[in-house]
This record gives C-alpha cells, structure tokens and sequence, in this order.
C-alpha cells in the first residue's frame, strides 16, 4: 500500500477510450458569462435557503423561555425548511416550460415570503392557540 511503486498492468486503464473517427472534426465550446451569473444566483439562492433553516438554532432558549415552545415544536418548525422541497415536481415542469428564469423567480419569491411571515410579530395568545 504505497511502499512499493505500481506495477505497469495496475497503470492500464480500466475502460478503454472508445474509436474516435479521424474525420470528425474537433468541437470548439463557447463559455458564456452568463454562466457565472447562473452559479451565483444559484449559490446566493442555497445560501439564503441556509440561513432561514438555521434561524431557529440560536434563538432556541430564547423561544422556549418567551413563548413556551417545547424541543419538539421547534423540531417541527426546523422540519418545515426540508418539507418545502416537496413540490419538487412543480419547478421541474416549470422550469421545463418556462426556463431558468422564471423557476428561479418563483422558488426565491417564495422563500422570501416564508422568511417574511416568520418574521411578523404576533400577540402571545395567538401563537399558544396554534
């Protein structure tokens, strides 16, 4: 395992590359920037996803203590992140019909009015009836 150097058959390909014609002619790929503006729509996004999911780790005690939430409420809050993922069908045929675009409008609208609601403040006897 390492001390010894690898022998010339351990060197050998497992899968061999497949015939390439020789009058095949080579495929230059364009990189287009708009790429880039994708990946970072798409990593602010994840991250933003991130931030909601983990709002309810640090206020944990204070929420307990306030509002009288027990361990398993906010279990069941955190869970609401991951369930959200659900409707994955929806943006998959959106995303087939409309484009990029409009998939990804829609998935940051409704994130950002999930963070919204969350974040209205409310008597405390409303929040014990739920």
């Amino acid at each position: 395992m390492g001390a010894g150097s690898s022998t010339e058959a351990e060197r050998e390909p497992l899968i061999s590359p497949s015939r390439v014609e020789t009058n095949s002619r080579p495929v230059n790929g364009r990189v287009y920037t708009r790429r880039w503006l994708v990946l970072t729509l798409f990593s602010l996004l994840g991250f933003m996803q991130g931030m909601v999911w983990n709002f309810w780790g640090p206020i944990q005690n204070s929420a307990v203590h306030a509002y009288g939430f027990t361990k398993s409420d906010i279990a069941v809050l955190v869970l609401w992140g991951p369930l959200g993922f659900i409707p994955w069908l929806l943006f998959m045929w959106l995303l087939d019909k409309r484009g990029l675009r409009a998939s990804l409008l829609l998935s940051a609208f409704l994130m950002l009015l999930g963070a919204a609601i969350k974040s209205i403040p409310v008597a405390d006897d409303n929040i014990k009836r739920w």
